[in-house]
Formats: C-alpha cells, sequence, structure tokens
C-alpha cells in the first residue's frame, strides 16, 4: 500500500500550547509513516493571521470575523471531503466541539475514522458516548502507535469491501436506524424492540468481543 496516496485529516482541540503539541505529534506519527496529512492548526486559515489583515481592508471587526468563518469552514469540509480518513483526537475535559462535527462530516462522507482517547476525563459512566464512539465502529486506540496500526488495518478493510462490492459501514448503521425508528413509530413493545436490537447487533458484538481478546487486543473497545 503507497500511504503517500492517502491523504488523513486531523481533528481535535488546538486551543493552548499543550493540545496543539498532542496534535502535532500525531500528524508527526502519520506523516512519517508516508500518509499526507492535513492539520488544521498548521495547514489551515490561522484566525489570528487573518483577522488583522481584513481590519487593514478596512473591514469592521463583525465583518472580518463572518468572513473568516465562512472561509474556516468551508476550508474545512473542503479538505473533509477530499480526505480519505479522520483521525479523531477525544482528549480533554470535554471533546473539542469542532473536532466533533468534523468527524460527523467524514463519517456521512463514509470516510475511514479512527478514534484516539486516552484522557478518561470524557467518560460517561465509565464509557465514551456511543454517538460519537459509533463513527470508528466502536474502537478507540490510547497511543499514537495504534493509530498508525488501527489506520492501517481500516485502510485495507475499506479497500477489500470496495473490491467485493460489500455495503458500506454508513448505508448499514442508516438501514438499521431505520428497522429500529419503524419499531418505534409503530410503538411495538420493549420486548420486541430489544429482540431486535439483539438480531442486529448481538452476532457482531460477541464476534468483536472475542477479537478484542485475540488479534484485535492493540485496539481498545470500550469497558
Amino acid at each position: 500500500m503507497d500511504r503517500s496516496l492517502y491523504k488523513i485529516y486531523c481533528a481535535g482541540p488546538l486551543f493552548n500550547p499543550k493540545e496543539r503539541e498532542e496534535m502535532h505529534e500525531i500528524a508527526s506519527v502519520l506523516e512519517e509513516a508516508g500518509y499526507s496529512v492535513f492539520l488544521p492548526q498548521r495547514d489551515g486559515l490561522e484566525f489570528a493571521h487573518f483577522f488583522p489583515m481584513l481590519l487593514q481592508r478596512k473591514m469592521t471587526p463583525q465583518q472580518a470575523t463572518e468572513i473568516l468563518n465562512h472561509a474556516i469552514f468551508s476550508l474545512d469540509v473542503f479538505q473533509i471531503t477530499n480526505c480519505h480518513g479522520l483521525v479523531l483526537n477525544m482528549n480533554g475535559r470535554v471533546p473539542d466541539e469542532g473536532a466533533m462535527v468534523e468527524a460527523g462530516i467524514a463519517w456521512a462522507r463514509k470516510k475511514i475514522i479512527v478514534i484516539f482517547r486516552n484522557d478518561s476525563r470524557s467518560l460517561i459512566e465509565g464509557n465514551c458516548n456511543p454517538l460519537v464512539l459509533g463513527l470508528s465502529d466502536f474502537s478507540f486506540v490510547t497511543t499514537c502507535e495504534d493509530i498508525l496500526y488501527d489506520l492501517n488495518e481500516k485502510i485495507s478493510k475499506a479497500t477489500e469491501d470496495i473490491v467485493l462490492s460489500r455495503e458500506s459501514y454508513f448505508d448499514r448503521t442508516a438501514e438499521n436506524g431505520k428497522q429500529i425508528s419503524d419499531f418505534l413509530a409503530m410503538r411495538r413493545p420493549v420486548s420486541d424492540i430489544t429482540d431486535l436490537v439483539i438480531d442486529l447487533f448481538g452476532e457482531r458484538t460477541c464476534q468483536i468481543s472475542e477479537d478484542a481478546r485475540g488479534t484485535y487486543s492493540q485496539v481498545n473497545s470500550p469497558q
């Protein structure tokens, strides 16, 4: 696999030196492995750099802010849609809001997603938020080295899925959600809905648990 052909978007917090250092470390691991990387703090539009320039062009502070907001949003949406995968850094007391949006866009565009988290402060009763964790097929990694391992594995699997014309994870998830939604709309009993979710996810969950105890031990499933 020629990794230079794959572009990875790094999403995460970047509002203090420690956060920017961690994001740079993640990007460096990927680049040293041969991947092309878009790191917003380095490769995007830095608000602090362009805001004064707009003021010099006779823009009011409000106009300058609005122009930059549109520009940053547009650039980041393009970079996400133009990438092959996204690494989401969930560290922090609260996961970064912008990174959550970026990851959501990436998932909707059927991109490969790897979640990195080794900070327990954002846990909900010992677990990650399932709406976020589901973006990476309910797995996460805890070291920068494992980011690379998980990304390589997911790219290989995605390539195989394309060759074999397998249904995408996005489409399969949406179809499963539709079945659950239909049961709820029909006001089916809780027992029926329970049976449905076991039918949809039980076998696969058991398989993932078996894998986690075997060859997939480097990638962590929520406890």
